[in-house]
């Protein structure tokens, strides 16, 4: 039996209300964000009497935001570079490797993936190693939460490169390293950009972790939101200015990257 196809025009109409659902809030942020307190605070659409784009400023100024967005880069480039150097690897070897430990290693992974994180051991293991409410201590902790997703990933789109490159680069007497970073590295573009894209996403965004294994000197942007909201809880325009300021750099990431990211997805599909 044929089904039949969903019309055109149902698909635009679906299209524009998930688009009016998304943009509806960030433009109210946005006009918020330049208005003035007494504006903002009544949350409608309508464009402000005087444009306060010193509320930008009075955000940007604030010690307290500056150091966040420099601890933001910190975390973001360690866990986006720690990730795709650690998971790249190790999806090379379970790729190309068929013995018991690779597939008991796949299936690990597999299991990482709905395993709930365990705040407390975490907490505890910082502890332990010294790396208590430090930068790499959450670095460390959030690779370990990108490996098996994005461990999966690479192996999907490793397996589709066909393994004659690799015994053609031995031949020619490359090495295990070379044989990867020059060679089977870089045919892994897109689906790394992709990886990166989400990585780099989770780590700017990311909260639990910062909440439960650092302290004020090593908060990120979105902890400052929720820190920023109770000190400045009925001047919404300043909370709205924050909440520009944190999320602006990933919006800008998706539009320079958005081509990458389906298809790197459907490139590294997960195979069993």
């Amino acid at each position: 039996m044929k089904t039949r196809p969903i019309p055109l025009t149902l698909t635009y109409i679906a299209a524009a209300a998930v688009l009016l659902i998304y943009v509806t809030p960030m433009l109210l942020i946005l006009l918020n964000s330049v208005k003035s307190s007494a504006e903002a605070a009544t949350f409608t659409f309508a464009l402000p009497e005087t444009w306060m784009f010193s509320n930008y400023a009075t955000v940007l100024s604030d010690p307290v935001i500056s150091r966040a967005l420099l601890n933001s880069v910190i975390i973001a480039v360690g866990v986006t570079a720690g990730s795709i150097a650690v998971c790249s690897l190790a999806a090379y070897v379970i790729a190309r490797r068929t013995d018991w430990f690779s597939k008991g290693v796949y299936s690990y992974f597999l299991v990482g993936l709905i395993a709930p994180f365990a705040v407390i051991p975490a907490i505890r293991l910082l502890q332990m190693v010294g790396l208590s409410g430090t930068h790499l201590g959450l670095i460390l902790v959030d690779i370990a939460g990108q490996i098996p997703f994005t461990t999966l990933l690479l192996v999907g789109f490793i397996r589709q490169i066909p393994r004659e490159i690799d015994e053609a680069a031995l031949i020619d007497g490359a090495g295990p390293f070379r044989l990867f970073f020059r060679i089977i590295f870089p045919l892994m573009r897109p689906v790394t950009l992709t990886a990166m894209v989400l990585i780099v996403t989770f780590a700017w965004n990311e909260f639990q972790n910062v909440l439960f294994l650092t302290n004020s000197d090593v908060w990120t942007l979105p902890m400052t939101i929720f820190n920023f909201q109770s000190l400045h809880s009925f001047d919404y325009a300043l909370v709205s200015a924050n909440l520009v300021v944190t999320a602006l750099p990933m919006v800008i990431v998706f539009l320079l990257a958005q081509r990458y990211i389906m298809s790197g997805i459907m490139a590294g599909a997960v195979k069993s």
